[in-house]
């Protein structure tokens, strides 16, 4: 069992295990880029951890896997509400006979634009150094940035770009993805 395989089965367990509780429920995603297609579901901003579990397909074979883990608050600054989490993010990563696992330290934030009733902006960004990576991987990187606007209590159309570099043992990086996307949000 190759260590992707053997990561897309724990992944697969803990996200079904967590994701049963209905405290849990939070929201789903899901973006586009001319190459790519993206999902995520995420835990509730009522509980103190945020869970979050997502899968990218990149055109060619490329998949990336990832489960994280945030502490998280959601207050308020300067008037404006904020939604902030700091902890890391399990990634999987899988093209043809490569693969490689990494644990990204990082975390995200989102701060809601009273000027514009409904406007949010949101930030994400995860590191895995050498130390925190196995098999072929050396590091991964992962950003991303979104302009989210609700059109309804349930859903937010969104504009984004999203950046993930995966750094291999044999010092070569590749760029996994970097793109602009367009997606709906879903809040449950």
């Amino acid at each position: 069992m190759t260590l992707f395989k053997l990561t897309k089965s724990i992944f697969t367990g803990i996200t079904a295990f967590g994701f049963s509780s209905s405290l849990l429920a939070g929201g789903f995603q899901f973006n586009l880029t001319d190459d790519s297609v993206y999902g995520k579901l995420t835990s509730s901003d009522d509980i103190p951890m945020h869970v979050e579990a997502g899968y990218l397909y990149h055109e060619g074979g490329r998949n990336l896997a990832h489960l994280d883990f945030h502490a998280q608050d959601v207050s308020s600054f300067q008037g404006q509400r904020t939604h902030v989490g700091i902890g890391f993010r399990t990634i999987g990563y899988l093209e043809h006979d490569t693969d490689g696992l990494g644990i990204g330290l990082g975390g995200f934030g989102e701060i809601e634009i009273n000027q514009v009733p409904g406007l949010s902006l949101s930030a994400a960004g995860h590191y895995a150094p050498s130390i925190l990576t196995f098999s072929d991987t050396d590091s991964f990187t992962w950003l991303e940035t979104s302009m989210n606007y609700s059109v309804m209590p349930s859903a937010d159309v969104q504009l984004g770009y999203r950046y993930v570099e995966v750094g291999f043992e044999d010092g070569k990086d590749r760029t996994a993805e970097s793109a602009g996307f367009l997606g709906v949000r879903f809040n449950f």
